[in-house]
């Protein structure tokens, strides 16, 4: 009886080790076609976000942390086309114009295959695109001189399509990881056109010959930033050592603003993405209240490392009548045609200086004047001329006297400041406080 009873719980316990078994493989087999029917319901919708609606869309590219990020617009096609549009240095240096930005354009393939996920598969060589993705060596200057890590720029060329939400796709870098993001764009722009605005809004953020701007947090606290204009900025906290306490992080400039590659902390503050504003200054879109910016108006048209020339066809009131008046005596005086008028510092002196440059064949006339520049709150100027060093421009003012009405009309005159930009105020405008029909605009050297 007990063996019977042995063999019979032996027989019970064989039968459900089969039973489970089998109920285990239809159950892996269950999970095995959900999954797949879900990775295939993936590819069939991001392939139709991808193509619908025109199918173009923005690419913010980074390749890697020590270089900027780059913009391409991509118009994927049913077919499984792709045009994949670019300007930057690179695609310049294709045709042998080291360092020379130019734009580029050229079909290849696309599609949208499944690995643990969708993935952005840009699956045929595109020379504009996939030269991020290429170990050659780098050449950044010379010629004989490359980055020979044989890594290349180390980018990818395949995404992980991760989230779709209002017209923009997050995608991540496959061999990399880095994160990016893509923004549909109206079939009916045209691709070389959208990359020169690109090109040009990064000369509206920064200059090379402006210093330094900042980033200005919501607790009044700014941070410092500079190199701009290689997109590699240098930054660190106002008031701290520059050499020892400042950080490094390249960013992004788009058709309408500008991105960090990642998310920075400042005091607190997580910030990453800025849009142009209209008076030029960056207001950052994470927290809406940070913003970038240059100096005050009054400070930054002293500093002294930075020269202006008038703008002699945007003058309005008394200097629209100085100017013609002033070329005119040059004339009859010896024959001398007046070129620019500059504002510059002139250390030796101390002081600012204001030179009309004029010139007849070889000979050039540059009546000088001296005068200090006072600030007058964030957006005036007040210019203070006195007799100390004036010596040669009164001598030439007696030839030419209207060179001297408008020293005195500038004498103790305060001014009011307007800039094309907040952060680039490349051009600044100066009318009177007192009357603003009179004014003049002066642009940045």
């Amino acid at each position: 009886m007990k063996k019977f009873l042995n063999i019979s719980l032996l027989t019970l316990l064989a039968i459900s080790a089969l039973t489970l078994g089998s109920c285990k493989n239809e159950v892996d087999e269950i999970f095995d076609d959900d999954a797949v029917t879900r990775l295939e319901e993936a590819k069939a919708r991001f392939t139709d976000i991808l193509t619908s609606n025109g199918g173009k869309w923005q690419m913010e590219y980074f390749a890697n942390g020590d270089e900027p990020g780059y913009i391409y617009v991509m118009t994927f096609h049913t077919d499984g086309s792709v045009v994949i549009s670019g300007k930057n240095k690179w695609i310049g240096g294709l045709s042998g114009n080291t360092g020379s930005v130019a734009y580029g354009s050229e079909t290849s393939l696309w599609d949208v295959i499944t690995d643990n996920g969708p993935v952005l598969s840009f699956n045929s060589y595109n020379k504009y695109f996939h030269l991020f993705a290429d170990p050659a060596d780098i050449y950044e200057g010379k010629e004989d001189e490359p980055d020979e890590t044989g890594r290349g720029h180390e980018g990818d060329y395949e995404f992980d399509l991760m989230k779709y939400s209002n017209d923009t796709l997050y995608i991540s870098g496959k061999k990399y990881g880095r994160s990016m993001i893509m923004t549909r764009l109206d079939e009916s722009i045209n691709d070389e056109v959208y990359m020169n605005e690109v090109v040009a809004m990064a000369d509206s953020f920064f200059h090379k010959k402006i210093p330094q701007v900042y980033i200005n947090l919501p607790n009044g606290v700014r941070w410092i930033v500079k190199n701009g204009s290689t997109s590699i900025l240098k930054m660190f906290r106002e008031g701290d050592d520059e050499i020892t306490q400042s950080e490094t992080h390249n960013i992004i400039i788009t058709h309408d603003g500008l991105s960090f590659m990642n998310p920075l902390t400042l005091d607190g503050y997580v910030i990453q993405n800025f849009v142009r504003q209209p008076d030029g200054s960056l207001l950052c879109r994470d927290d809406n209240q940070t913003t970038m910016t240059a100096d005050e108006l009054s400070k930054f048209f002293g500093i002294t490392t930075l020269s202006w020339n008038l703008d002699q066809t945007s003058l309005g009131g008394v200097y629209a009548d100085y100017i013609p008046a002033i070329k005119s005596q040059f004339t009859s005086f010896g024959k001398y045609n007046l070129s620019t008028i500059q504002i510059a510092y002139v250390s030796a002196m101390e002081r600012f200086s204001i030179t009309f440059n004029a010139k007849k064949q070889n000979n050039t006339y540059t009546p000088t004047f001296y005068f200090t520049m006072e600030p007058v709150g964030d957006e005036q100027v007040k210019f203070h001329f006195d007799a100390e060093g004036n010596t040669q421009g009164e001598q030439f003012a007696d030839k030419c006297p209207a060179l001297r009405t408008m020293v005195q009309a500038l004498d103790n005159t305060t001014f009011d400041l307007s800039a094309n930009s907040l952060l680039a105020p490349l051009t600044m405008k100066l009318a009177e406080n007192s009357s603003s029909s009179d004014y003049m605009y002066w642009k940045l050297q």
